[in-house]
């Protein structure tokens, strides 16, 4: 058997538990940015009127709904 001190005993479950919470973080993190960029990909910007819309449909190019100009698909990235 081993002898653990009640320190060591506080101490290892607190490490494991930053663990735990360390890693669940980072799980959170990477599936809320599957989900953005899944999100994102239907965005278009209009580069007449820049009015941002979502559209759906896979087409190549998009109709903006406020001034009907025909735009192509960009990746939208924030600044």
């Amino acid at each position: 058997m081993f002898r653990v001190t009640l320190d060591g005993m506080i101490a290892v479950y607190l490490v494991v538990i930053m663990c735990a919470l360390f890693f669940a973080w980072v799980a959170a993190e990477i599936f809320r940015r599957g989900r953005e960029n899944r999100r994102r990909k239907h965005f278009v910007i209009c580069g007449i009127c820049d009015h941002v819309f979502e559209d759906l449909s896979d087409d190549d190019l998009a109709e903006c709904p406020h001034c009907g100009a025909m735009n192509e698909r960009e990746r939208v990235t924030e600044i």
